[in-house]
């Protein structure tokens, strides 16, 4: 199996061996620097000077930052692209994922909006506080937030403004390792429930 390294301003690793991050990089534009920078010196950037071996050719490099306040959004989704790096990204926030673990969510809010939206359905989540909802409980939905992201995201597409709020990857990221995972036999697949 392939590992996943996730470039984010986390500040905690995540996972087992499977999964690294390098946490505490900075704003969008920096993060999608450091992504590209790890991709290149492990050869798995778009014209890396490394060569790849066997081992590494499924390998895969993700920037994880949301739009926020922060200059250069569009450019930092752009280096990336480019350099063939994964991109989870959202806009204006993180909680906007959160919330489509629960629900269907398409207003174009600010961030506050959007993390008052997200404590409304969540009550244990405080956005001035620590900010960490019943991972346990929405993990198990993680699913049904990829395909509440997918169609999200193709309604922004169809508005013209594919990086409009609100908009999030992160499902790309999470389908990335689980299929890493399920390729190592780590997890097993999903059962398919009986009609």
């Amino acid at each position: 199996a392939h590992p996943v390294t996730i470039i984010a301003n986390l500040g905690e690793p995540i996972g087992e061996s499977r999964v690294t991050t390098i946490g505490g990089v900075g704003v969008p534009y920096t993060v999608a620097s450091a992504a590209v920078k790890k991709a290149r010196s492990l050869g798995l950037a778009r014209r890396s000077r490394k060569a790849q071996n066997s081992f590494e050719e499924g390998d895969q490099v993700w920037a994880v930052f949301d739009r926020d306040d922060h200059p250069r959004h569009d450019e930092a989704v752009l280096l990336c692209d480019q350099a063939g790096i994964g991109v989870a990204r959202s806009n204006p926030c993180f909680e906007v994922w959160l919330i489509l673990h629960e629900q269907d969510y398409n207003k174009p809010d600010g961030r506050r909006s959007v993390q008052i939206h997200f404590q409304k359905l969540r009550p244990e989540y405080d956005p001035r506080r620590a900010k960490m909802p019943n991972c346990a409980e929405i993990v198990e939905r993680v699913e049904a937030a990829e395909k509440r992201s997918q169609a999200q995201l193709a309604r922004r597409v169809a508005e013209g403004s594919p990086y409009g709020p609100p908009s999030t990857t992160v499902g790309k990221l999470t389908r990335a390792i689980r299929s890493a995972a399920l390729e190592a036999n780590l997890v097993k697949p999903a059962k398919k429930p009986k009609r």
